[in-house]
């Protein structure tokens, strides 16, 4: 249903990020959509026809040094609704 195009895009996105991440890449996913300036300009720059809409870019590479992940877990902030 195109209605969730955005949902099932932002899924895609996110599969992407994470294949990078086990191939020992970086990846940065920068939002284009839904704000048409920007999805405008993005066609512009990268010459997109007009039947085609930009949705993210995802920039890859190699990163420069390798940062162990933090460890942002707080059981404080777990809130239960009974």
């Amino acid at each position: 249903m195109p209605e969730y195009a955005h949902i099932d895009m932002s899924a895609s996105v996110e599969n992407l990020l994470l294949e990078a991440d086990s191939l020992g890449l970086g990846a940065v996913w920068l939002g284009i959509a839904p704000l048409k300036e920007r999805m405008d300009a993005v066609r512009e720059v990268l010459n997109i026809p007009e039947n085609l809409e930009a949705f993210a870019i995802i920039t890859c590479g190699y990163p420069e040094s390798v940062r162990p992940q933090q460890n942002r877990f707080d059981k404080d902030r777990i809130h239960y609704v009974l």
